[in-house]
């Protein structure tokens, strides 16, 4: 009589209703009945009965490789097969909230059934793992819930604590379980080889013809594993979850005393009995697991959360099975099976069941190492010695991981330093040779490759779209980039190459490879990133290294594509230190462009379609030179080149002394202008006394330019333009010798603001304003809006009035009636505004205000 399928159908119903009193006598019966029926085949219970430790299921394993065939074929006898729904009835009382209080039951009768599933154990592992997980997040949640005052996810749960523990024991008996009858099916898979197989290529070719069919147990054995490793990649992410709960949630919100201690209370429980579980998934596939925790980790680390990048590092140091010296073997085996496989035992091969690529392991094994501690070097130096040596004797393979394994030996090499184990000297001397070989091949067998961006276009389409992609190509392209990699490694390289001809060797490659290759390639300087300027700031305080980064600063400097750089951020943070540093050791740099510029001649160039381009070729060199002054000056501290003022002020009267028909032609007046500020913001006013006729006198000619009845075909709007930006830069900051000429420009009494009646501004920019008024046929307003302009806002320091973002976008024909004419007619207010203001003079806002100026190529012929 078959009481199996009513027996089953009350257990399940006793789950839905629930009857709790009802389950305990079922779940008897139905186990006494199933033994019952079972003893009718052979040695069910004695050949999966579970033992008590996996030493013995491998010496089992053992033994039956030395049994004949019929032995070994009670491996897989015809077996009693279990009701089809006793499974289904298991999966719902282990899931269901209602018997919950019965669960270890459950799981004990769990425990009774399995060895009923011996002959198919792979096809239920799964779907008994996936109700455990299910079950176990549920559980989870609901605790999370309840210390984060959110509503529960799952209600009725009275001792969370302990409904954990039973669902954790039972998914760590169905995972024993599988994982012990995995390797027994393996075991007898290698004793059904033949012991006498023909080895060589002709063996392979005969046993693949004439006994394909020992193919098919390998193949079923693989797939079996597969399930077992996923089933272990669930168990790893449930309880990787749980052990961490104790490092990310602490902070999410604030809790009073007594809630804090039951959660640090709670959260050390649940963590002492995952870290139990995670042991033995260590202990049994170590490679497979800690490839799953890698995973979370690149992850987490992609999309920046650090918090639990650190927690798997915590992880691994708290786990005995994941000690450095079996975790960096393993992270070594799970490199080579994706880079080169065939060098590895079967053994040590990675079943590939997670998402990773070589990149994102070398990546890992770069954090890692930089994260345990220095002592730990000694149990892994051996390992980590005979890896570098093999991937240097073949390192095409790993082209795509030599940067960070690059990174990888620079971090042991720093770590030495820091340890007095074994032989120092021979140490660091083997550690440099290898960082060396390693340097050296990163670059011959992956050059530095540069994204093919054209070259940056002079037009008005640049301004408004070029700081978004400038931004884009600044980030690091991955973790495998050799110049963000270079640079973090640079400032320890004395500490990895002890012997200074090595440093120096180092240094020329570095300088050959990045900073050479960076200075002279097409899309030069899109293509300089912050890493790149990084290297030169930190080669900088390298003795060794004294020569070569001046020459390559001198290089990327002194060439004409430099000023197309279109990021501020950049170029405060990145070019202006560098050439701080190169202007105080070379105090050559400045005379040098001093003497580069020549005085204004119209001989010779009257005529002809040569003499066009030889005044444009003139005017070019002269603004290009003019401007790296201004920068150059921008970058040094405070009067670091008084000593150069008397060469500034005689180069600067002659370009003065230009006309549009000259070589170099007036044109260059705007750089002209340019320099002059930056004289203004970096030099100390009892300094600049001589220079005080010269610039009245200049900006006075300038200005009146725009006067509707001026026809001098010197100045441009370029040059007005800039000669008003240096009069607004010389007005925000108000030097005491200009004070007592600032008259002249604008008006400094309250007849700025109330005009009395038929009253006549005698300040040029008043008198301009209402000249292009007049022709404009505009009323005479001081409200008229500023270009581009924003509303300043008060108590931010006195800025200049007339900015970049004023200018830009505007057309060059549209440029008198849209800025200057509205700026001429609120200078004087505005002047007289912020000087009773009392505000601070915001003298960074002023200096960004002409780096923006000089970057901008819209100005160079």
């Amino acid at each position: 009589m078959d009481l199996d399928g009513p027996l089953l159908a009350t257990l399940s119903w006793s789950v839905e209703q629930p009857d709790l009193l009802l389950q305990v006598p079922l779940m008897d019966l139905i186990l006494a009945l199933l033994r019952k029926q079972s003893t009718k085949t052979d040695a069910v219970f004695n050949l999966h009965r579970r033992n008590a430790s996996r030493e013995t299921i491998r010496s089992a394993s053992q033994i039956s490789l030395s049994t004949d065939r019929s032995d070994r074929d009670h491996v897989h006898p015809e077996q009693w097969t279990p009701p089809q729904g006793l499974l289904d009835c298991l999966i719902l009382g282990i899931s269901s909230p209602n018997s919950q209080p019965n669960l270890e039951h459950w799981i004990h009768f769990l425990d009774e059934c399995l060895p009923f599933y011996a002959g198919n154990a792979f096809q239920t592992i799964m779907p008994l793992v996936d109700c455990f997980s299910r079950s176990i997040e549920s559980v989870f949640q609901s605790l999370r819930a309840t210390f984060e005052g959110t509503p529960a996810g799952q209600p009725g749960t009275s001792e969370p604590i302990t409904i954990l523990n039973a669902l954790l024991n039972g998914l760590e008996q169905v995972l024993a379980r599988g994982h012990d009858r995995l390797i027994q099916e393996e075991g007898h898979t290698t004793a059904l080889r033949s012991p006498e197989q023909i080895q060589g290529f002709f063996g392979n070719m005969v046993s693949g013809v004439f006994a394909p069919e020992a193919q098919k147990p390998r193949s079923t054995t693989a797939n079996n594993r597969l399930t077992v490793l996923l089933c272990f990649k669930d168990a790893v992410r449930v309880s990787f979850s749980m052990w961490s709960w104790g490092d990310v949630g602490l902070g999410s919100s604030s809790r009073d005393a007594a809630s804090s201690a039951s959660f640090n209370y709670t959260s050390l429980r649940l963590r002492n009995r995952t870290r139990r579980i995670l042991e033995h998934l260590f202990a049994a596939e170590a490679l497979e697991c800690l490839e799953t925790l890698v995973e979370f980790w690149y992850k987490a680390d992609l999309a920046g959360g650090m918090g639990q990048s650190s927690t798997v590092f915590n992880l691994l140091h708290a786990l005995e099975g994941s000690r450095p010296k079996n975790t960096i073997p393993a992270l070594f085996n799970a490199i080579y099976s994706r880079t080169n496989p065939t060098a590895l035992d079967p053994v040590r091969k990675s079943t590939l069941t997670s998402e990773l690529s070589d990149v994102s392991l070398a990546t890992f094994l770069a954090a890692y190492t930089r994260s345990m501690e220095d002592d730990a070097l000694d149990e892994i130096w051996t390992d980590c010695m005979t890896f570098l040596k093999d991937v240097l004797g073949n390192p095409l393979p790993h082209r795509q991981t030599l940067p960070l394994l690059l990174e990888f030996t620079a971090i042991l090499g720093e770590k030495i330093d820091n340890t007095n184990f074994g032989e120092q000297r021979k140490m660091r001397r083997d550690i440099g040779e290898l960082f060396f070989r390693l340097l050296a091949a990163t670059f011959t067998i992956k050059p530095l490759a540069f994204p093919q961006d054209p070259p940056t276009a002079a037009t008005g389409e640049k301004s408004a779209q070029e700081p978004v992609n400038s931004h884009t190509s600044r980030k690091v392209t991955g973790p495998d980039d050799v110049v963000a990699i270079v640079a973090s490694i640079l400032p320890n390289i004395s500490k990895i190459l002890v012997d200074t001809d090595r440093i120096a060797a180092a240094i020329i490659i570095i300088s050959t490879q990045i900073l050479t290759a960076t200075f002279r390639y097409k899309t030069f300087p899109r293509n300089v990133t912050v890493s790149t300027l990084d290297i030169l700031k930190t080669m900088s305080r390298i003795p060794e290294a004294a020569k070569i980064w001046r020459r390559d600063v001198a290089e990327a400097f002194n060439d004409a594509r430099f000023f197309y750089t279109d990021s501020l951020e950049l170029i405060q943070d990145g070019w202006m230190p560098v050439l701080r540093q190169w202007a105080i050791l070379d105090k050559d740099r400045m005379p040098e462009l001093l003497s580069r510029l020549s005085s204004p001649t119209s001989a010779g160039i009257m005529f002809g379609v040569g003499a066009s381009s030889a005044r444009l070729d003139a005017d070019r060199k002269t603004q290009l030179n003019l401007r790296r002054m201004a920068l150059l000056m921008l970058s040094a501290d405070n009067d670091t080149f008084v000593v150069n003022l008397s060469g500034f002020q005689e180069k600067l009267v002659d370009l003065m002394t230009a006309t549009a028909a000259s070589s170099p032609s007036s044109t260059t007046r705007a750089e002209v202008y340019m320099v002059l500020r930056a004289l203004v913001l970096k030099n100390s006013l009892v300094h600049l006394a001589s220079f005080w006729p010269i610039v009245n006198t200049e900006l006075y000619d300038a200005l009146s330019s725009l006067n509707p009845t001026d026809t001098n075909d010197t100045y441009n709007l370029s040059c007005v333009l800039q000669a008003a930006k240096l009069l607004d830069t010389l007005l925000t900051i108000s030097p005491d010798d200009f004070q007592m000429r600032e008259w002249l420009f604008v008006t400094d009494t309250i007849d700025a603001v109330y005009r009395p009646p038929n009253w006549k501004s005698m300040a040029l920019a008043d008198g301009l304003a209402e000249s292009l008024d007049t022709k404009a046929g505009a009323p005479h307003s001081a409200t008229i809006p500023l270009g581009n302009a924003q509303p300043q806002q008060a108590h931010q320091g006195r800025k200049p009035l007339l900015t970049w973002n004023t200018v830009k976008d505007i057309p060059k024909e549209m440029l008198v009636d849209r800025v200057l004419r509205p700026f001429l007619r609120q200078l004087s207010i505005n002047s007289f505004e912020s000087t009773y203001r009392m505000e601070a003079v915001d003298r960074k806002a002023c200096c960004d205000e002409l780096l923006k100026d000089l970057f901008d190529d819209n100005m160079l012929v």
